[in-house]
């Protein structure tokens, strides 16, 4: 095995490729390539080559996925993404993912579970958005469908609570109002017949008002 080219990384100017025998083989900081002794034309030995990919790539590549999951929960695409941006190979980032499931760092039933939470309490939205928002994290259809069904999502709830807001004190509505606030539930996910149904308590709400 013959280290044939150290290349500078496009997106890291901190690390650089290595290829042997032609290929690419890995990525390393200067640091490390000093300390392993790896030169251009120089011979390296199947014990350095695997230990560097096995351990020291794996142990780096583990350390940066615990960092991008101290911040908030991400779901499985999000931390491939971040590990391939860093120039890690699949191999390497197939270990990784392997290691955050086990240990439940990397869960996208729960995060799909967070999310409808979040979203049912603080900004609602239909479950189509919610969907498509979770098809974008790269949630299986699954699992999309699994905590829909486990989180008793109440559609109708939350377009009459988005329509409330909207309106405030105001006790009349026009024509053009409504085709405004009908559009306004669909661009948040809600079918024809959900945002039906809000409209229908909406004018009994305002029906009460108007009596008192």
């Amino acid at each position: 095995m013959v280290v044939t080219s150290i290349e500078p990384q496009k997106k890291n100017s901190e690390r650089y490729n290595i290829f042997i025998d032609g290929k690419f083989a890995f990525g390393l900081i200067m640091e490390d390539i000093l300390y392993f002794k790896i030169k251009e034309d120089n011979e390296i030995s199947e014990g350095k080559y695997y230990y560097i990919k096995d351990t020291v790539l794996y142990i780096k590549a583990q350390n940066i996925a615990l960092n991008y999951l101290g911040y908030k929960m991400r779901t499985e695409k999000e931390v491939r993404k971040k590990l391939f941006e860093k120039e890690y190979d699949e191999e390497i980032i197939d270990k990784v993912i392997e290691f955050l499931k086990n240990y439940n760092y990397v869960d996208d039933f729960k995060y799909a579970q967070s999310y409808i939470n979040e979203v049912q309490n603080l900004n609602p939205k239909g479950s189509y958005a919610i969907k498509q928002k979770l098809k974008e994290k790269g949630i299986s259809d699954i699992i999309i469908a699994d905590v829909l069904d486990d989180c008793d999502l109440d559609e109708e709830e939350g377009a009459q609570t988005l329509l409330c807001k909207k309106l405030g004190e105001r006790r009349e509505v026009s024509f053009k109002e409504k085709k405004k606030l009908h559009d306004f539930l669909l661009r948040r996910g809600y079918s024809y017949g959900i945002i039906k149904k809000a409209f229908e308590s909406l004018e009994i709400k305002l029906e009460e008002m108007a009596d008192d």
